[in-house]
């Protein structure tokens, strides 16, 4: 796959549709009265594993066995996420998998790791650390790496999303998308250019990641090394968009981006369990 578009994410969904759920759209009259708005949320916290990942990871895992079904195992790096998605879809195919995740990765997604019969290992927790420890088992162990998103596999997998969400909310006229490595909103802008050009993708981060002026220049002017977030927000800490997201995300996704502080991302969460009742 040498880019990513709309028949590979329909090829994933055909793929991963009977290990993954068709999680609901949730609304909320009050948040709509309070924001003058139709709100649509899609209930990814419902999915298989906890998110949105285990599409992606299934894709993925599922494409490298097709592709060489001699693959001796899979390994990938996380925040914990991923991590838990990747143990998921290694399980579903019968493979051997490894997790690096950084020390300071809560301990309810490490247990979780473990669930699924992953090895978990633990590194610094640094970008590069976490690669490097993933390169480690490549070379020990022969695993192929699933990556998070920088691997079209995995981007095409996360545009599942939006496959449903067209079909739930057919006249949606912009979808705002966490961003941390940038597979998510590449996979859900890939879908939305193609089927609903008219609707927005808008790209939404936590403070301090700066993904507009990337943009704005066509370019990444993340610092090098990358470095992490400290954040509310422990799944989009990564402050680099991986390089294959990114340049899905330059060609698709148009400023403004939506920065929230941890201030904000804590009251919004708030509201919404308190007004929505889904945790």
């Amino acid at each position: 796959m040498g880019e990513v578009g709309l028949d590979d994410v329909r090829s994933a969904h055909e793929r991963v549709q009977r290990y993954v759920h068709r999680t609901p759209v949730v609304t909320s009259q009050y948040l709509d009265e309070l924001s003058g708005r139709q709100l649509f949320f899609k209930a990814e916290n419902l999915q298989k594993t906890g998110s949105f990942k285990a599409r992606g990871a299934c894709n993925c895992v599922l494409s490298i066995l097709e592709q060489d079904p001699g693959v001796t195992g899979i390994v990938t790096h996380s925040s914990g996420n991923h991590g838990q998605a990747t143990a998921y879809a290694a399980r579903l195919a019968g493979l051997p998998c490894a997790v690096v995740v950084p020390r300071d990765t809560a301990s309810v997604k490490i247990d979780a790791i473990r669930s699924y019969g992953a090895e978990v290992l633990l590194c610094d927790p640094t970008p590069v650390a976490r690669r490097e420890a993933c390169a480690r088992v490549v070379e020990q162990m022969n695993y192929a790496v699933a990556e998070s998103s920088n691997s079209y596999s995995t981007i095409a997998g996360q545009g599942t999303i939006a496959l449903e969400m067209l079909q739930q909310v057919p006249d949606m006229d912009a979808i705002l998308v966490a961003v941390s490595g940038g597979g998510m909103i590449a996979g859900i802008a890939t879908v939305v250019t193609e089927l609903r050009p008219e609707c927005k993708v808008l790209a939404v981060e936590p403070d301090g990641k700066q993904l507009e002026p990337c943009l704005r220049a066509g370019r990444p002017l993340w610092p090098d090394p990358p470095r992490m977030l400290r954040t509310l927000a422990d799944g989009c800490r990564l402050q680099q968009c991986s390089p294959r997201a990114f340049a899905v995300i330059r060609r698709l996704v148009a400023p403004p981006v939506i920065s929230v502080t941890d201030r904000q991302i804590a009251g919004a969460t708030q509201l919404f369990w308190q007004r929505t009742k889904l945790i």
